[in-house]
């Protein structure tokens, strides 16, 4: 069985309407919550083989922070700017992409899309009937016997947590 972690990036700064999308960095909240939801990989046991990361600042800034939490080198992740500019197909073939020694990856993106990659993979018509929150982390199992042959439909949820709920636990 592989798992596939998806991550929606942390909580975003609003404070200078100057700034592109694209470019809007981390607000407070969101610094701090990437590296616990890193931490919570790691003392789970779900570090990820591989990263697959939206090349947008706040994504980058919550994939960089995570990887320190859990303790990991910045050589896992690979940058993929259609992780933002694209749509769930490019989630898709992000999973494809894979390296077939990884057992377990991890994107790093955005919503709706990634929360709308969810349901589709689970095969909910594209609707997994669950609300992300920023830095929220997705578990999935899928028994594609190779990373190509992931498809719509073809994993199951395993669980999912947010910084909220580790608040409680690690504090």
């Amino acid at each position: 069985m592989r798992q596939i972690l998806l991550l929606r990036h942390a909580k975003s700064s609003w404070e200078d309407d100057m700034l592109d999308d694209f470019d809007r960095p981390l607000a407070k909240r969101g610094l701090r919550d990437a590296p616990v939801m890193g931490r919570f990989i790691r003392k789970s046991g779900h570090k990820p083989d591989q990263i697959f990361s939206s090349t947008a600042q706040r994504a980058k800034e919550t994939s960089e922070l995570a990887l320190k939490g859990m303790k990991a080198d910045d050589e896992i992740i690979t940058w993929e700017r259609d992780l933002y500019y694209g749509s769930e197909s490019s989630y898709l073939e992000a999973i494809r992409s894979a390296k077939e020694g990884s057992e377990r990856i991890m994107i790093v993106g955005h919503n709706p899309k990634i929360e709308n990659t969810v349901g589709a993979l689970i095969g909910s018509g594209g609707s997994a009937n669950l609300r992300m929150p920023t830095a929220a982390l997705v578990c999935l199992n899928t028994y594609a016997t190779n990373w190509e042959r992931v498809n719509w439909g073809s994993s199951q949820l395993a669980w999912m947590m947010i910084p909220k709920a580790l608040k409680h636990i690690y504090d």
